[in-house]
């Protein structure tokens, strides 16, 4: 199933361009230390398709990147193990308990420590992502952050700038309970790149239903 993706790509690749080879500069983190409870937990490993959630993910994000990393929560997680068979480096969060922000810090710090001036990240539950979702990003005029937008706002699947490492760190601390993801990006200078499938934002929140 995913071959047939991948050919589908790289048809796309062929048309874009230098627009295509400009991703192969960008990391990408998949935000995958959320406890989904709606999914019964263990999030990224639900059932999707042939593979699971995470795994149609990376298929779907691996071509347009030179690096997937897996940002996996709480340090001690026991998504841990399994996240670590899955040929990607993993990053754990210095803040937790804070929401998915936690993981943008996490993928910020890993990129200064890079030597990356930015990062991209999606959520781990997301398969059906463009396939030039890296290139529309790193192509967006320059903002703070850049982030999709249709039917609703898609903050997660964003470009960040790490000069935001130490800011967001800030808000964290100073957050009680969580800091809600536009209530942050409320107070920076934001991009938006306009939608137009919001199926293809599609977050997958509850699991399948089983065949009766």
């Amino acid at each position: 199933m995913y071959f047939k993706g991948f050919e589908r790509h790289s048809a796309f690749a062929k048309r874009q361009g230098a627009r295509y080879i400009l991703t192969m500069i960008a990391k990408v983190v998949i935000l995958a230390g959320g406890e989904g409870k709606r999914m019964g937990g263990h999030k990224p490993f639900a059932p999707y398709g042939h593979s699971t959630l995470i795994e149609a993910a990376m298929a779907r994000l691996k071509p347009q990147t030179r690096e997937i990393v897996i940002n996996a929560g709480a340090p001690g997680t026991p998504l841990a193990l399994p996240l670590s068979c899955l040929d990607a480096r993993l990053i754990f969060d210095e803040l937790t308990g804070l929401g998915p922000l936690s993981g943008v810090l996490s993928a910020l710090d890993m990129a200064k420590t890079d030597g990356d001036t930015s990062v991209i990240t999606t959520p781990c539950d997301m398969p059906h992502l463009p396939f030039d979702m890296v290139a529309q990003l790193l192509a967006a005029p320059p903002a703070d952050v850049v982030y999709f937008k249709g039917a609703r706002d898609y903050p997660l699947c964003a470009l960040w700038q790490v000069s935001l490492a130490a800011d967001l760190r800030d808000a964290l601390k100073k957050a009680e309970g969580g800091l809600a993801v536009m209530r942050f990006l409320a107070t920076l200078k934001t991009g938006h790149i306009a939608v137009s499938d919001d199926a293809a934002f599609t977050n997958i929140n509850h699991p399948p239903l089983a065949p009766g």
